[in-house]
């Protein structure tokens, strides 16, 4: 699916407003003399839509109703708009369990919902940071104490390229999985750790992270998850488009099954 592109850099004459919209769901800006205003309308989700760039006039908001009021001496007439991973690790939860089988190597594709990000230029400060839908919140770990606050979301776990339904307020994610183990291993959720993943762009304006590969060990507790810093060839080529929220540096993590895989 070919998506118009959202982000970038937006020229505002003064009392000039703009919309990022998904249905009835909507992010606003508007600019003044000495100030941004925000607003951050919500809806229930239509996840089948794509984003649309208009000047609001569709929107009824009040000037009571900012939600946010970001002041300046003097605004300047450009604002960036580009999109950004979660800031939580997100758990994908497939549709049914995932069994693979002992010695094998799969591709699963995971989409995670991206966050709308503005910020003024040239000053590069923030004015909106926010989810086009928010996931819940679920805790992943062993228990109450070992684990982590992370966001949810149920998915379709594609395995084929030409299966995926993409749309421009997500990203999607390629994880390798190689089960080393001489048994079966059945994943019922994956944790994804898109807070540490670049985001990049397609000749469709399609997003997609970093790669991912996780390894199984034979008779180990402990999974090796590497950061790839590329994407799967079959996506060449790409478009960077923005850094992780929290970088790796060396790209290699050993993580508990249980804080990885459930």
């Amino acid at each position: 699916m070919s998506n118009s592109i959202w982000w970038g850099d937006f020229t505002f004459d003064l009392q000039e407003q703009k919309c990022w919209s998904i249905g009835q769901r909507a992010i606003l800006l508007k600019r003044k003399a000495t100030e941004w205003n925000t607003w951050n309308i919500e809806s229930v989700a239509q996840e089948h839509d794509d984003i649309t760039l208009s000047d609001g006039a569709n929107f009824t908001v009040e000037s009571t109703d900012v939600v946010g009021r970001f002041l300046e001496k003097s605004t300047s007439d450009t604002v960036k708009v580009f999109p950004l991973l979660a800031d939580r690790t997100v758990i994908a939860r497939p549709s049914s369990p995932l069994v693979i089988l002992a010695g094998e190597k799969i591709q699963l594709f995971i989409s995670t919902p991206i966050w709308f990000c503005a910020h003024t230029v040239p000053s590069g400060k923030c004015i909106v940071d926010l989810p086009f839908w928010r996931p819940s919140d679920s805790w992943f770990g062993s228990s109450t104490i070992d684990g982590q606050l992370c966001y949810a979301k149920y998915t379709s776990a594609k395995t084929q390229l030409e299966d995926l339904d993409l749309h421009s307020h997500k990203a999607t994610t390629s994880i390798i999985v190689v089960n080393n183990h001489d048994q079966p291993f059945t994943i019922n959720r994956i944790n994804v750790p898109v807070n540490h993943l670049h985001l990049y762009s397609d000749e469709q304006n399609n997003l997609w992270t970093s790669r991912l590969t996780i390894e199984i060990k034979n008779d180990s507790s402990d999974v090796e998850l590497i950061v790839d810093k590329s994407v799967s060839s079959e996506l060449a080529p790409l478009t960077f488009i923005s850094s992780p929220r929290v970088s790796l540096g060396h790209g290699k993590l050993i993580r508990r099954i249980s804080n990885l895989l459930g």
